[in-house]
């Protein structure tokens, strides 16, 4: 131990695989999320975003270290490497030789104690530091990529990350990407397996797929969510009672499939039954996004400054997530300010509602537009269900809940250190 770490308490270095000083995103909530459980432990955090985008030198109060990822000459290289070591090609993205030995470099320089990595992305460089590793795996990547659903309605297979790709290759490596989704999926069930037997500590944000890894590895895997702080909640029985919002960017597949869904599904459902449903779109995205959605009585808002104020507007927050794995961190967003969920199973996976008592759950079109019908005719509905949302949101997601899970982790991963 480095006199720095007994004096402040051990340095943990998260690594994080974006520009953690962007936009908030449900990832980033989830990375927020650990840097406070682990500064309440008494541990230092230094974040090491690699990112090509600049940014402040400081996050909830935390150093950050930009490191650019490797060019994409690169990442060519390190793709047909992944190939040849049966990794995936989502490590790709973040891996070389110059950016591991510089990760290490600055677990050195900071007297780093543990490494935190942020996905499968950041493994190998996690690991290559040669400290305890807390793996944070976000979600089964292997299930996501598996889903036929993920596939079809998927546009954006890229995320965040298109933005660094010319525009002339984004479509033609897309489609390549698409066609290999079988094979990634099997090698990420074959990493998350390697991951898990050998990390110090493993984690997802959702407990059935923590369960899931746990009993196929054969070794221990926690459920540690993003943690969302109640806000002063709205009153969803006064708003307009054809209101609803939607949170999520839109450079994310799941995203623009749930938004389709809207648009050819559940929209003509409600204006069969005489509502016409206005949806507020609250999230970044391009052009090319919303030029889709045009005069499909979707608005769009982009990046709000104040989340709460937005979504305190509406009557109700839908969430008809048709794929994808993980919890949603914008449903937690509208539960803290006691908005009433409408949503799909996978809307609400990880997240302890009971559909009827604190959300209103249903998988099909016509069932989905027969909860927002009910919330449509009954202010009263609409505030007790938010209300027991929210009270959700407190017992069981709220950081009181969740730094305990983050103290227990960096315990396992110290003790390890000290082995």
């Amino acid at each position: 131990m480095t006199a720095q770490s007994s004096a402040a308490g051990p340095v943990v270095l998260l690594l994080a695989a974006r520009n953690v000083t962007a936009a908030r995103t449900g990832r980033i909530a989830v990375l927020e999320t650990a840097v406070r459980g682990l500064r309440r432990t008494g541990a230092r955090v230094v974040t090491v975003a690699i990112t090509a985008e600049p940014g402040p030198g400081e996050w909830l109060g935390c150093p950050v270290v930009r490191l650019r990822p490797p060019s994409l000459i690169r990442m060519g290289v390190a793709a047909c490497a992944s190939i040849v070591l049966r990794r995936t090609l989502n490590e790709a993205l973040f891996d070389s030789a110059r950016l591991r030995t510089r990760i290490t470099e600055v677990a050195r320089e900071h007297g780093a104690m543990t490494v935190v990595a942020d996905g499968i992305r950041t493994w190998e460089a996690a690991r290559s530091t040669g400290l305890p590793v807390i793996a944070h795996l976000d979600d089964l990547l292997s299930e996501r990529y598996a889903s036929t659903e993920f596939a079809d309605g998927n546009n954006s297979l890229f995320g965040y990350f298109r933005s660094h790709i010319p525009s002339g290759l984004v479509r033609p490596l897309e489609a390549v990407v698409k066609r290999l989704l079988w094979l990634e999926a099997r090698r990420a069930r074959r990493r998350e397996l390697a991951i898990a037997r050998e990390a110090v500590v493993t984690a997802l944000t959702g407990e059935a797929e923590a369960r899931r890894l746990e009993a196929s590895s054969g070794s221990r895997v926690m459920a540690l969510p993003m943690a969302v702080e109640p806000r002063e909640p709205g009153d969803p029985g006064n708003a307009d009672p054809a209101s609803a919002a939607f949170l999520g960017v839109l450079h994310y597949g799941p995203n623009i499939a749930a938004l389709r869904f809207v648009r050819d599904e559940l929209l003509p459902a409600l204006r069969q039954r005489g509502i016409d449903l206005k949806v507020t779109v609250i999230g970044q995205g391009g052009p090319e996004q919303r030029e889709e959605f045009l005069r499909s009585g979707l608005s769009f808002t982009g990046y709000v400054d104040d989340l709460s104020e937005a979504l305190r507007g509406h009557r109700m927050f839908i969430s008809p997530i048709l794929s994808g794995t993980g919890v949603k961190t914008k449903v937690l967003d509208s539960l803290s300010v006691g908005l009433p969920v409408v949503a799909t199973p996978l809307g609400i996976a990880g997240i302890p509602v009971e559909d009827g008592r604190s959300a209103l759950v249903a998988d099909s079109a016509e069932e989905l537009a027969d909860h927002v019908a009910a919330l449509h005719a009954d202010p009263e509905l609409a505030r007790t269900i938010g209300a027991a949302g929210r009270n959700v949101l407190i017992e069981h997601l709220s950081p009181a809940t969740v730094d305990e899970g983050w103290h227990d982790a960096l315990s396992e991963a110290m003790k390890a250190g000290q082995r």
